[in-house]
């Protein structure tokens, strides 16, 4: 049948994403708007493909194989079907179980049943090799679509890429058409610069150094000048006007008063 299905790992898809956005893989670091997601892969699953779009399956972890919010907004979703497999905790880590599995039989039943005459998968799981191969001898052509790297390097098993009969990147613009980093809060996030006018008050100088820069300098005492031809500079004057020196000379020259006694 000359049509097309795309197969997504989940796991592997939004785990790259959040390494390449936000630095790290977990899921909680980003969000998705599935809608614009999903609509994206169809088109370009069409136009590399060059045939319409028969289904895409969306397989995922879940604890106990209980479909979360997302997955109920993305099983209602035209041409999508979602596979759930489970989701345990181990040593503090989430991983998923019986997901590669649900991929492998997937993609071996369709090529089998020539459902399609091209399979995209979207993931970087070597286990998913045998099928692959499968698909391949079954006259399918395998698409693998990768996340670009945060590292720049490969995320993808080099055996499925080698096998793959076409890869292609969604790189950092394609991806955040529908993913964003969500912003950091706490006591951790770090602080967003201050504005304009916060960053003017901060810069400004204290009251206190602006009063003294603002202070005119002391001035520097007045030289007094030398003797000139065996003159003496003129004294200070007083209050009364008459100058201190000549003052102090009638003090000394004058007779001392004769005792009342």
């Amino acid at each position: 049948m000359d049509r097309c299905v795309v197969l997504v790992d989940a796991g592997y898809l939004l785990g790259a994403a959040a390494s390449l956005l936000a630095g790290e893989p977990a899921r909680s670091r980003i969000s998705v708007d599935h809608a614009i997601l999903i609509q994206g892969l169809r088109e370009r699953a069409e136009a590399e493909t060059e045939q319409p779009l028969l289904r895409i399956y969306w397989f995922d972890g879940a604890p106990d194989r209980v479909p979360q919010p997302e997955h109920r907004r993305l099983r209602v979703m035209p041409r999508v079907t979602v596979r759930l497999g489970a989701l345990t905790r181990s040593d503090g880590r989430w991983a998923q179980k019986g997901v590669d599995a649900a991929m492998h039989a997937e993609l071996t039943e369709l090529a089998r049943n020539r459902a399609c005459s091209d399979i995209v998968l979207v993931t970087g799981d070597g286990d998913l090799l045998p099928g692959l191969m499968s698909a391949k001898e079954h006259g399918v052509a395998v698409h693998l679509w990768a996340v670009q790297a945060a590292d720049g390097d490969y995320n993808q098993s080099e055996d499925l890429v080698a096998e793959a009969d076409e890869r292609r990147v969604l790189d950092r613009t394609w991806i955040t058409r529908a993913v964003r980093a969500k912003e950091l809060t706490g006591a951790c996030a770090p602080q967003p610069a201050p504005g304009p006018e916060i960053a003017a008050i901060l810069s400004a100088p204290l009251p206190e150094t602006a009063a003294a820069a603002a202070a005119p300098a002391p001035r520097s005492p007045e030289p007094v000048p030398a003797e000139r031809n065996g003159s003496r500079p003129a004294a200070p004057a007083t209050t009364d006007g008459t100058e201190a020196g000549a003052l102090d000379l009638w003090l000394i020259r004058s007779p001392a008063p004769a005792d009342a006694g």
